[in-house]
């Protein structure tokens, strides 16, 4: 190992975050703040997954694109960099990369398979598509003995329903 690059930084630098542009840009993709994608543990592994699959000058023009509709993903005309988009948004809430259009995969020219894959185990776990609706997934990150007994966050008081429904 080399010692160097396990020392800490100098006291009074700050380590960089990594990987800030990629961040910024699933910032505005997902609509979950930085401190919430980090807090998956997937930044790095999400980046390198989407610079595999559709190769960096592919990843360098989506994001002059993304920059050029002033960061607003429904701004975005070329047809590459919305499948692009697409892509890096089903990678942040489903945890699977998805097959690309087979025209956009076409232009792009790369030798992978265009086919949809599971990133790593831990990517369908921390998957953003169950916070969005305050839920664990199944068989991982159990929300504790209990729990079923209360109702889930935002749920109307019971007896609610019952109440508009008699209404009716």
């Amino acid at each position: 190992m080399d010692p160097e690059k396990s020392a800490p930084p100098p006291e009074g630098t700050e380590v960089p975050p990594e990987y800030p542009g990629f961040v910024d840009i699933s910032v505005r993709l997902t609509g979950f703040d930085e401190f919430e994608l980090r807090g998956t543990g997937m930044v790095r592994l999400y980046h390198d997954t989407t610079v595999e699959q559709v190769g960096r000058e592919a990843v360098g023009r989506f994001i002059d694109d993304l920059n050029a509709a002033g960061g607003d993903p429904d701004g975005l005309v070329d047809e590459t960099s919305r499948d692009i988009a697409r892509a890096i948004t089903h990678l942040w809430y489903l945890g699977v990369w998805p097959q690309l259009s087979r025209s956009v995969h076409a232009a792009l020219g790369r030798e992978r398979a265009n086919v949809a894959f599971v990133v790593s185990p831990e990517s369908w776990t921390e998957g953003l598509a169950w916070r969005t609706f305050d839920a664990h997934p199944p068989g991982a990150k159990a929300p504790g003995h209990g729990s079923w007994s209360e109702p889930p966050a935002g749920a109307p008081a019971p007896g609610a329903l019952r109440q508009t429904e008699d209404a009716a």
